[in-house]
């Protein structure tokens, strides 16, 4: 298995661990995983695109190795971190990927720096900055039903997540391999994210890839097909098979997705 060389960043003297590719003098690939799940949700994704672009993964505030530490770094760092890797690499810009979670992360950071991001990729998200009551409302009403369950099992937790994010066996092995260091306190680090969502009617600044599997929620779909006709820039793709994360799901069809993508986004 292909791996990223592992390193330690720092932001108001608080570590973090993020994982990087050499090929200095390509584009860059930031990818920000689902919540509950880490860096190896995108197992897949490595080896298909290392040959080709500087890959950057790295485990949010919560997630990880590092779920169970005292880390005052939360959710609302994650443009900052972000920002700092790339400055630590002399990185000038990147494309971001993020799926679930990620999605919304790398929108709040193309938002807090604009000039950094050179595309948006959106797997099972949705906007943080308009048509997004429906989710939210829908996300409050999910939070509820975590609750429900960690009260009484934190393996029923997971393995309810594990069924809500994956459709397939292959994609319920790779988001078990981050879900079983999420502890009950990792929550703390999520708080605080409300601060990403700014309303604007305005077309995002920047290209948009919009990935959608074909058993995600109709919610998703509905989000999906309202955002992409909201943003002349944008692209929509539906994954056939895959579920919301459909890298893990169907990853030889995300990852030519992907690619198709990019080889031809700021020609």
């Amino acid at each position: 298995m292909i791996s990223l060389d592992q390193k330690v960043g720092r932001l108001r003297d608080q570590e973090f661990n993020y994982y990087i590719s050499g090929n200095e003098n390509k584009e860059t690939i930031v990818m920000l995983h689902a919540a509950f799940a880490d860096h190896t949700l995108f197992q897949e994704q490595i080896p298909d695109l290392i040959g080709h672009y500087r890959l950057i993964t790295l485990d949010m505030p919560g997630h990880g190795i590092r779920a169970g530490t005292k880390s005052k770094l939360t959710m609302p760092d994650m443009p900052d971190i972000i920002s700092r890797i790339l400055a630590d690499n002399r990185i000038a810009s990147c494309h971001l990927l993020g799926v679930s979670l990620g999605s919304l992360v790398a929108q709040a950071f193309a938002e807090r720096y604009p000039g950094q991001a050179r595309s948006v990729i959106i797997v099972g998200g949705y906007s943080i900055h308009k048509a997004n009551k429906r989710v939210r409302k829908e996300q409050q009403a999910e939070g509820l039903r975590w609750i429900g369950y960690l009260l009484f099992s934190m393996p029923k937790f997971k393995q309810h997540v594990l069924n809500a994010s994956c459709a397939t066996e292959q994609g319920r092995i790779l988001f078990d391999q981050g879900i079983r260091h999420f502890r009950r306190q990792s929550f703390q680090a999520m708080s605080g994210m409300g601060s990403f969502y700014t309303e604007k009617t305005e077309p995002m600044p920047y290209p948009m890839l919009l990935i959608i599997g074909e058993h995600d929620r109709k919610l998703a779909h509905d989000a999906a097909e309202e955002l992409h006709r909201l943003e002349p820039q944008s692209q929509l793709v539906t994954l056939p098979a895959a579920g919301h994360c459909a890298n893990a799901d169907e990853p030889e069809a995300f990852n030519r997705t992907v690619r198709h993508y990019l080889s031809n986004v700021n020609r």
